[in-house]
């Protein structure tokens, strides 16, 4: 049916075929006796229509209707699709899979002995056959495995293992090879453990000196006693056994 943006005026032969259309039409209807109400047709049949006005719905009859004004509506819009959240998808990671992990906080030996609590997070998004089962910033926790510093013989040595993963709200027990490096007095460093230090910044524990910058961000802080691993050292850990992540 035709409607164009101005009111359209039906008389009494025009207003049945109204009556029984939609009731998304509606605006004016001005009654024989002067009255005119402004709402909204709900509807009706040949005899009685259904008006709202004032935030009432009146039964008004056919017969004492004059005209009925009908103003065009807006076409609804449909509304936007809901947002898609991103839901991880769960799997088994594989024996043999290399995790890029970067240390939350500093460990070094003069403060952290063996089994004090450290944690780290992903570097990146650890996946499954294409799919993601662990984003990349999910928490990792671990241990430190072995802290051998301040003595006057013997070089400094630490080493740290991560023992948890963290995804959503569910904590994963990770079996995983510990790493570490052990230092000499002159300044170098070498690997020790399984894994790799891989590199990040590196600053002198407070109160130590200042530490010298070595490979893998690690430092032999001043006078060759202690060693650290810097906040923020990536490190390559390898997981020894399959790892399954569900929710």
């Amino acid at each position: 049916m035709y409607r164009s943006s101005q009111a359209i005026k039906f008389g009494l032969a025009g207003m049945l075929a109204v009556l029984l259309s939609s009731a998304l039409w509606a605006d004016t209807l001005v009654l024989k006796d002067g009255k005119v109400l402004q709402g909204t047709f709900m509807g009706g049949t040949a005899t009685v229509i259904q008006f709202e006005a004032a935030g009432a719905v009146q039964q008004v009859a056919v017969a004492d209707v004059t005209s009925l004004t009908i103003s065009p509506r807006a076409v609804p819009q449909a509304p936007p699709p809901p947002r898609q959240t991103a839901i991880q998808g769960t799997g088994t990671v594989p024996a043999g899979t290399k995790l890029m992990v970067k240390l939350e906080k500093a460990v070094n030996t003069q403060k952290d002995k063996a089994g004090a609590s450290l944690a780290g997070y992903l570097d990146m998004d650890l996946t499954v056959n294409g799919v993601t089962v662990a984003p990349k910033g999910s928490k990792l926790y671990g241990k430190v495995v072995s802290s051998n510093g301040g003595r006057l013989v013997g070089k400094p040595a630490i080493a740290i293992q991560y023992t948890d993963l963290v995804v959503g709200n569910q904590q994963f027990p990770i079996v995983t090879d510990p790493v570490g490096a052990e230092g000499e007095r002159s300044g170098a460093v070498r690997k020790v453990a399984a894994g790799a230090l891989i590199g990040g910044a590196v600053d002198g524990h407070h109160g130590a000196g200042t530490g010298a910058l070595v490979g893998g961000g690690v430092a032999v802080l001043a006078g060759g006693k202690h060693i650290q691993i810097a906040a923020g050292t990536l490190a390559e850990i390898v997981l020894k056994e399959p790892l399954t992540i569900s929710r």
